[in-house]
């Protein structure tokens, strides 16, 4: 099961939560949209397959995909609320 530091993880082999423009999910995969992806190489596609429950990993467009299972959508909705979700002070 994903946990926030995962979800960390994540942002930090996309180059930062700052890259990443967008995070969803369809039933098994969990999308990530990126601002540039001349940060992504065969190295960063090895550690994105590092990460828990990940089962394959693929690059199309500017998108990085990563086949999950079905619990890509709370994965989805993890991510979002660590990388979205601001907080009013």
């Amino acid at each position: 099961m994903w946990a926030s530091n995962d979800c960390m993880k994540m942002a930090l082999y996309a180059g930062g939560s700052g890259n990443i423009e967008k995070v969803y999910n369809c039933f098994t995969r969990l999308h990530i949209v990126l601002k540039d992806t001349a940060k992504i190489n065969d190295e960063i596609i090895k550690k994105f397959a590092t990460l828990k429950d990940v089962k394959k990993v693929l690059l199309r467009g500017n998108e990085v995909q990563l086949v999950v299972g079905i619990d890509a959508v709370r994965i989805s909705a993890l991510c979002n609320k660590e990388f979205f979700q601001k907080t009013s002070v």
